[in-house]
């Protein structure tokens, strides 16, 4: 995130509530760095954009670069190959992006509706893969 010239007091963290995410330590480190940290509920697993950033990244990578895993060397080496193809993929989605940030107040909307339960929410995915 610095590096697109944000500065640390600017930025919103969010995160899932998986345990380690949580852990003393790492809200240790959040607070000493006066990160603001973001309330998350735990039923909307959806509101989380980054969970389909993975997603839309591994398909990426399986078009892009399907034998990867077939990579002489090892898997030391298949990291390495990771490593270095795993930005130029990231480059190749930037509309994902945008379908993305575009689709979350319908998200908002959605789980507010649905009072936080996840069985709504199949259907508000939707909404970026078609474009909405």
């Amino acid at each position: 995130m610095i590096s697109f010239g944000m500065q640390l007091e600017d930025i919103l963290f969010q995160q899932d509530n998986a345990p380690v995410h949580k852990a003393y330590n790492v809200m240790d480190w959040l607070e000493r760095h006066s990160i603001e940290v973001v309330d998350h509920s735990p039923y909307s697993p959806d509101l989380n954009p980054i969970e389909h950033v993975w997603v839309e990244l591994k398909k990426g990578l399986h078009q892009q670069y399907p034998r990867i895993a077939d990579t002489p060397g090892g898997k030391e080496t298949v990291k390495k190959r990771l490593a270095q193809v795993l930005p130029l993929v990231w480059e190749t989605i930037p509309e994902f992006f945008e379908k993305l940030w575009k689709s979350m107040p319908d998200r908002v909307a959605t789980v507010l509706e649905a009072r936080g339960l996840y069985k709504v929410l199949t259907s508000v995915m939707y909404l970026i893969y078609r474009g909405g």
